[in-house]
């Protein structure tokens, strides 16, 4: 069997809603991608999404749910580099100050549109 089977990306529709959701922590201000809309999302998020969307965050164990933090936590350091400097001087709690901002990202994006 050596037919290739070709297929063409969907296109970006011109009419998607671009705005990020703007969160400040410290000094350090982030444009993060909709959790809405896959066009924005690196695929490192989607994956890590799905995997905890699949089993519903309160069947996951902790090491799945830290393994979930731990995704987007490098997605963040690698995004904004500034962002783990400000975290080692200024969190006095880094753990919890993660799930306020991934709330925060999260219930900003439910705002943006309520079917999300």
């Amino acid at each position: 069997m050596s037919d290739t089977i070709n297929l063409t990306p969907t296109p970006r529709t011109p009419d998607a809603d671009q705005r990020p959701i703007r969160i400040q922590y410290g000094d350090v201000k982030m444009d993060l991608p909709r959790l809405d809309d896959s066009t924005q999302l690196p695929i490192e998020l989607i994956i890590a999404g799905m995997g905890a969307a699949s089993q519903g965050w309160d069947n996951l164990d902790n090491e799945q749910k830290m393994a979930f933090m731990a995704t987007i936590l490098a997605f963040l350091t690698k995004q904004y580099p500034k962002f783990a400097r400000e975290l080692d001087r200024k969190s006095g709690d880094k753990v919890r100050d993660l799930g306020l901002i991934f709330d925060a990202w999260a219930t900003a994006t439910t705002e943006l549109d309520p079917k999300a």
